[in-house]
């Protein structure tokens, strides 16, 4: 009990000193916790109306519905956190920053694994809200539940995933000690995504179970003990529950006992596993590979400099597993929007509308996405070394104008290749004529290049000394920047031809009705031309002062 009394004040004086140590962290956490809760209640919205708000049903098949979305809400939590746990427990127990320092104290290392696995819970519980807490908000809209609905959703998620942690980390514990650690790092982010894309179109297609099924789970969950024993469904019960303003004290009980048992499972077989998987994984030999020697034409081509150097740059992001779950976890709402427009048959009367809404979200969060993979997983937390990652280019006799395009390039490339799948495809499916498809293919070179631009320049503005005193603000124009730059770039096409649909809303229908093809191809075309000279001519500027 010393040893967790110990650990509850470390925790204590660690959220102290980053949340509430002076009044600029402070204002800091307070910011931070208002852009979160504005962007949470956008998502919400946006789901309830276009996925929700949609469902018709009758007021006795409400029940069953509604325990059919909490039936695949559980399925998706729990299969999420178990891979989860699997693909991140070598960078946050093996690798974290801090192992070196509980390592070499008089701490049993079981309660060295038990500190680490409680730190992943809180972690796991941080990044996975964003994406579930919208979903499960919207479906409380959508059946009128009360407050109380909403103020458990976090503590029910936080309960429900403790046991497929558990599960995760034992396995990984395990695991590791006979299969490569690249295994891991490749095979659970790619089932991760699959996980998160097939249960997101599984949401949005409950509406579509049989009946008898729902039945069937409705009886199963009614059965008196059962019901309550079983973790998934005990689950399913409490968030039915909160829903109807009730409580299941014995789902609590039950689930609370058997989360509890997993946990001393799972620290019982640490005493053993924990250490002799943190001291396999410390050193690793490298291999060095003999490479054909390359003729003396190729080594003095200055033509190659970008060419080379962005290629050494994918290189390296390809092996940057611990980063793949952010990446793919940005890439989500692409694949995601492709997906549902191509099975939701959304927009197939007029599939442009779709093509410019795809291109819209393409521009906001594939280069994004791809940036993360380019990122070294322990600089993350400390803004100062992002600027190590220059250091190279910062010393070799390169121009701020060729730097640029190399960083625009890099980012580019990756996410114009991922963007143009989902445009061909959703095209190919409804019809769009083939000169149509080049014009969209087109149009999306220049816009996701001008996106790719202004990212670049957002990100190493952020390196600036203001805003590295303003670590938030510095981080902020890297999301608000390109946010902006889609929505102008892409959005009045989208909204030109989407005249129809948004002829009920009030500001922008008045906004579309003065919107032609004329005006939208120069606002458009001037958007993406300004943005790519203000963002050349930032960074490089920037680039001249940045010291490293």
């Amino acid at each position: 009990m010393n040893y967790i009394k110990w650990y509850i004040q470390l925790l204590f004086l660690v959220l102290k000193n980053s949340l509430w140590k002076d009044t600029k962290a402070i204002m800091k956490a307070l910011s931070t916790a208002a852009a979160i809760i504005i962007g949470q209640i956008v998502l919400t919205n946006i789901l309830y109306r276009n996925v929700f708000a949609n469902i018709d049903t009758l007021d006795e098949m409400v029940k069953g519905l509604l325990n059919v979305f909490f039936f695949v809400a559980v399925i998706w939590i729990y299969l999420t956190s178990f891979v989860q746990s699997i693909s991140t427990f070598m960078q946050k127990f093996y690798k974290s920053p801090d192992m070196n320092y509980l390592i070499s104290i008089p701490l049993p290392l079981n309660y060295v694994f038990l500190f680490k696995f409680f730190e992943h819970i809180i972690s796991s519980t941080k990044s996975m809200l964003f994406l579930f807490f919208p979903f499960l908000a919207a479906l409380g809209i959508w059946v009128n539940a009360p407050l109380i609905y909403y103020i458990s959703i976090i503590p029910l998620f936080t309960v429900i995933s403790i046991i497929p942690c558990a599960m995760g980390v034992m396995v990984a514990m395990i695991g590791l000690r006979l299969v490569p650690a690249k295994t891991f790092n490749i095979v659970t982010p790619i089932f991760t995504f699959s996980i998160n894309v097939t249960f997101a179109v599984l949401f949005t297609r409950v509406q579509d179970i049989s009946t008898t099924y729902i039945v069937r789970l409705i009886e199963f969950l009614e059965k008196p003990w059962i019901s309550d024993i079983i973790p998934v469904t005990g689950g399913i019960k409490l968030f039915y529950s909160a829903v109807i303003g009730e409580w299941s004290s014995y789902a609590t009980l039950f689930l609370l006992i058997t989360s509890l048992l997993f946990v001393y499972i799972a620290f019982i077989s640490s005493r053993k596993l924990f250490f002799e998987g943190w001291a396999k994984n410390q050193h690793i030999e490298s291999q060095i590979k003999k490479r054909e020697a390359e003729s003396d034409n190729y080594k003095d081509s200055s033509s190659n400099e970008i060419i080379q150097w962005v290629k050494a740059e994918w290189k390296m992001a390809l092996r940057n597993y611990e980063m793949l779950v952010g990446s793919a976890f940005m890439l989500f709402f692409y694949l995601l929007a492709v997906f549902t427009f191509i099975y939701g048959g959304l927009f197939s009367n007029n599939p442009l509308i779709g093509v410019s809404l795809l291109i819209t979200i393409a521009s906001i969060f594939n280069i994004i996405a791809v940036s993360i993979l380019f990122i070294p997983a322990d600089i993350t937390k400390d803004k100062n070394l992002w600027k190590n990652r220059y250091w190279l280019l910062k010393i070799m006799p390169l121009e701020g104008k060729k730097v640029f395009n190399i960083q625009c390039n890099m980012f580019f490339i990756p996410g114009y290749i991922i963007s143009l799948g989902g445009i061909i495809a959703y095209s190919a499916v409804n019809g769009l004529s083939m000169h149509l498809i080049l014009l969209s293919i087109l149009s999306m070179f220049f816009i996701l290049y001008g996106s790719s631009a202004i990212y670049t320049s957002s990100e190493l503005l952020s390196l600036s000394d203001f805003f590295e005193n303003n670590t938030f603000l510095g981080n902020l124009i890297t999301i608000i920047f390109p946010v902006l730059y889609g929505f102008a770039s892409a959005g009045g096409i989208t909204l030109l031809l989407a005249k129809d649909f948004v002829s009920g809303i009030p500001i922008i229908s008045n906004i579309s009705a003065i919107l032609n093809s004329t005006i939208v191809s120069i606002f458009s075309g001037a958007t993406v031309a300004t943005t790519f000279l203000i963002s050349r001519l930032l960074f490089i500027r920037v680039w001249k002062k940045l010291e490293i």
